[in-house]
């Protein structure tokens, strides 16, 4: 490796270095050093413009109503024009069709209205409790006191709250007697209802050689029972309100997560050695039973028109034992 001799030292002038100034860079516009943006494109405008299989549906359904209403009419003419007694019997049974209609709408009408100030007085009611609201929950009294009144099974309940309701209380002691003098006479009916049609759908479902026969039982001891609690609550409903009734009951249990039944709740109610022996008629049988159980305690739950206060809300396991005939598990589970 050569060493290199150093340099020796020499005087200059400043001025005369050349001092090198690097080019400054071209200035590049910020349109041109941003990255492109793709450009996205519009979807296609989805509308169809005329719904045209609505306005078939439509036409035709106006076009039948309106042919009916003209057989009708002359039907109804050709028979006033025999000035016979068929011609008039004819009209009389015709105007008992139209009445009957008539009253069935309104039944219809006053069912889903009780239906509905049931709901509306158990919202209230809830939220008297949560909120310790006193003027809400004298407003849920007499609002309880109006939808009962008559019922001569609640007669001994209504004259004991109407002698304590203008006691020094608060929200939760009111909704309490409230609930001591009207709601829990009725708890222990609609119980036995539940216990009655579960017990009903468990011995017949095990004895039916038919899966149709069974759906088809299973679905009207269901809506039967569901009537009847509805009844016993206050809410009287017709066809139109049971099914909204049903549909409210459906969406409870799937709210609250207890649609789940399967062998696993059956072995900790009856136990694992009974349900070994059991045949499987006999365990679809109580199956049936219990989700008839687990669909009376929540009809309970929406039917009954305030909130579980003082009382117990009925246990699963308990109801399910008591249709097998074995309280005593399910007591202990």
């Amino acid at each position: 490796m050569t060493k290199t001799a150093p340099r020796k030292p020499a005087s200059f002038r400043v001025e005369e270095v050349e001092v090198f100034v690097p080019p400054e860079p071209t200035a590049i516009p910020a349109e041109e050093r941003a990255l492109p943006v793709p450009q996205v494109r519009a979807l296609p405008d989805l509308r169809r413009g005329l719904r045209w299989g609505s306005i078939f549906l439509g036409a035709l359904g106006g076009l039948v109503s309106l042919v009916a209403s003209l057989w009708l009419y002359d039907w109804v003419l050709s028979l006033i024009a025999r000035d016979d007694w068929i011609g008039w019997v004819a009209v009389v049974l015709l105007g008992l069709v139209l009445v009957a209609l008539l009253m069935i709408i309104l039944r219809e009408v006053a069912g889903l209205m009780r239906l509905g100030r049931l709901g509306k007085i158990r919202h209230e009611a809830d939220s008297a409790a949560r909120q310790n609201d006193k003027v809400l929950a004298i407003d849920v009294t007499r609002r309880l006191k109006r939808f009962y009144a008559g019922r001569e099974d609640l007669a001994w309940g209504l004259d004991r709250l109407a002698e304590h309701e203008h006691d020094i209380m608060n929200a939760e002691e009111l909704l309490r007697l409230d609930e001591r003098t009207l709601i829990a006479p009725l708890d222990p009916v609609a119980r036995s209802i539940v216990a009655a049609s579960a017990k009903r759908v468990s011995v017949v479902t095990a004895v039916s050689p038919n899966a149709i026969i069974d759906m088809m039982f299973v679905a009207a001891q269901n809506l039967r029972m569901l009537r009847k609690l509805a009844t016993l609550y206050g809410a009287r409903p017709g066809t139109l309100s049971l099914l909204k009734l049903a549909r409210m009951v459906v969406t409870h249990i799937v709210l609250t997560g207890g649609i789940a039944l399967g062998d696993d709740v059956i072995h900790q109610v009856v136990g694992h050695g009974l349900t070994a022996k059991l045949s499987a008629r006999l365990g679809e049988g109580l199956f049936n039973g219990a989700l008839t159980t687990r669909i009376g305690i929540a009809a309970i739950d929406v039917c009954r028109p305030l909130p579980y206060v003082e009382q117990q809300r009925p246990r699963f396991r308990e109801m399910v034992a008591e249709v097998a005939g074995l309280g005593g598990n399910g007591r202990s589970a």
